[in-house]
């Protein structure tokens, strides 16, 4: 049967025969309605938005949604931003609206006439995962500002935009045509970098294969040279890399901004945000792993995600690989493309295990519970270190650790890089979802010519302690622990999205209780600069190079106020990567390949070729 359900089909025998006319292209079709949404730019220098979307509904109710969660794993109901949802008919005729639950709203209509649907929406959210407008710009996630019919969900959907401002220009990663915006679905839609200014903007050919880099703000303290420099360095490696390149056009947009900082993929685009002052800022982390997501997550996608479910959480275990390793290839694409060392790429993978070894909780949440808790993240008592440990941690370390166990167990004729190639053959591009942690398990274990059971079960299906000098070993690494002196705040800090840094944990007698920090107080400020980055760069901010007192402006229960922190002296374990005496053939052998990117067959495949 079409798209139409057996009981709107029943329905239609009390249908009066004009409104089934109207309703007989659809039927004969099996398609659903189209719909229009326009964006009212006139009141965004005061953070409002005006939405108009008009479609057509089959039955004699129309429910619009407005999507629960976006954008992170959270559910941040994006409802209670809206105001004065109206709906009217062909005619103009007000039509009755009644609100089903706090994120719909049900519409009485006649089948087949057209309905209007307005509504004002309050967009004071910055950053990449949020929506934001003022005088001069507007940055969008669209699920967050666009409710969506929910009878005509998959069908095809147009966006335009109304009173822009003369000077600014559109980003969107979407076809247009007179003004127009156009995507299949609504999903689709609103799987673009969505930005209005004026911008500064180059393109480069990768290809044959169009890559935008737009930055604002036009003449803003960054250099875009540098950038778009990165930018291409990224494209280059990660597409060889991949042995694929799934996109017409890409889109990169940078926000330089002392206001939010972070990182969005999209499917053919990303939105990253960076400091104000960025005239050396190559903005090569957040580059390569919003660009590894053009596949990882956006394309190689687990099955526990689909279809999305917008007025609930979608729970996976496989966050660990969506993201986590997302982050592993960040920095292999960086070394990859010339924009880091070996020496840093090392020296960072022992910060990642000090800081690793310093959650409790890496010895009691798997990978997998990591993933599948994720939606407690916007309560800061689960931000404790004793309480949960990050899927982007758990997963970036797994995936140095898979990759090292593949080359060696092949004698690197094989390794990460030949399961993300065979995860985007076997199913990205053949339209398939895996099996999450299952297909990953098996493709794995084809890939290094063993079975990886034993691995994935003590790596990514339960939390036991990780050996690391056995696989460190393996390409002729061990790792050393020390003992140093450094300033200490006494907070646990944590990024609830949506709440900035949050305190989520008080050492009993130190410094952050003696200033009178309390969980749950937010953080805002550090010696009167404001906070952009994430729970690590402020605890560094908190403590750094100095015992004097610290200025910190906190929110607590919507009230600002601002504490005095005292750092005192404590001793912390520091792991670090050091290399064996006397390595083996094949651990050098694994070790040259992990550093380089490289496999045996990839070289006896470079050797045939001349």
């Amino acid at each position: 049967m079409s798209q139409i359900s057996a009981k709107k089909s029943r329905d239609l025998g009390s249908v009066k025969i004009p409104s089934l006319l109207l309703l007989l292209p659809l039927l004969l079709c099996g398609l659903q309605a189209q719909t229009h949404y326009e964006i009212d730019l006139s009141e965004a220098p005061s953070g409002w938005l005006l939405i108009t979307a008009e479609t057509t509904c089959t039955g004699e109710q129309c429910d619009f949604q407005m999507p629960v969660w976006s954008a992170t794993y959270q559910v941040r109901d994006f409802a209670k931003f809206i105001q004065e949802f109206r709906a009217s008919g062909a005619s103009k005729q007000p039509l009755d609206v009644r609100k089903v639950n706090p994120s719909r709203w049900r519409i009485r209509t006649q089948p087949g006439q057209p309905i209007k649907v307005r509504y004002r929406i309050l967009a004071d959210r910055p950053g990449p995962f949020g929506a934001y407008a003022d005088a001069e710009h507007v940055c969008l996630n669209l699920a967050q500002v666009l409710a969506y019919p929910v009878e005509n969900r998959d069908g095809p959907f147009t966006l335009r935009f109304r009173n822009t401002p003369r000077t600014w220009k559109t980003v969107l990663a979407l076809p247009s045509q007179h003004g127009r915006y156009h995507a299949p679905s609504y999903e689709r839609l609103i799987d673009t970098p969505a930005h209005l200014s004026d911008f500064d903007e180059t393109e480069f050919s990768h290809a044959g294969h169009t890559v935008r880099v737009v930055a604002h703000p036009r003449g803003g303290d960054f250099n875009l040279r540098l950038v778009t420099q990165t930018a291409k360095k990224v494209v280059s490696v990660a597409t060889a890399m991949m042995d694929d390149i799934p996109f017409d056009s890409y889109t990169f947009v940078y926000h330089f901004s002392d206001i939010a900082g972070g990182g969005m993929e999209y499917r053919n685009g990303t939105s990253i945000w960076g400091p104000g002052k960025c005239s050396d800022c190559p903005m090569s982390s957040l580059t390569a792993h919003e660009f590894f997501h053009l596949w990882n997550v956006k394309r190689i996608r687990p099955q526990s995600l689909e279809p999305i479910d917008f007025t609930q959480p979608n729970i996976t275990p496989s966050l660990w690989f969506a993201e986590g390793i997302t982050s592993t290839y960040g920095q292999y694409i960086q070394l990859r493309a010339g924009l880091s060392s070996e020496a840093e790429f090392i020296g960072r993978i022992g910060r990642l295990i000090t800081r690793y070894q310093a959650r409790p909780a890496s010895a009691t949440q798997s990978a997998e519970e990591s993933s599948i808790d994720a939606w407690l993240e916007r309560y800061p008592a689960y931000g404790r270190n004793d309480r949960s440990i990050s899927y982007y941690m758990k997963g970036q370390v797994l995936g140095y650790l898979l990759d090292l166990t593949i080359r060696h167990a092949t004698l690197n004729r094989r390794g990460l890089d030949d399961v993300m190639q065979a995860l985007n053959q076997e199913y990205a591009r053949k339209g398939r979802v895996y099996e999450d942690t299952d297909a990953i398990e098996r493709i794995s274990s084809r890939v290094a010519g063993r079975d990886l059971a034993p691995e994935f079960r003590k790596l990514v299906r339960t939390a036991e302690p990780i050996d690391w000098d056995h696989y460190l070993g393996l390409a002729g690494y061990r790792l050393d622990i020390a003992e140093r002196a450094r300033l200490g705040a006494g907070l646990t800090l944590s990024n609830p999205p949506g709440l900035g840094v949050v305190v989520s944990g008080i050492e009993p007698g130190g410094p952050g209780e003696q200033a009178g920090f309390r969980r749950g107080d937010r953080v805002y400020r550090v010696n009167r600069r404001r906070i952009t980055s994430g729970a690590n760069e402020v605890e560094k901010r908190l403590t750094r190079g100095t015992s004097r007192k610290v200025a910190v402006a906190i929110e607590r229960d919507g009230a600002p106020l601002t504490l005095e922190l005292q750092p005192r002296e404590v001793i912390e374990k520091v792991y670090q990567i050091v290399e064996l005496e006397s390595p083996t053939k094949l651990q050098l052998k694994v070790r040259r390949g992990w550093l380089e990117g490289r496999t045996e067959m990839a070289l006896d495949g470079a050797l045939t070729s001349h």
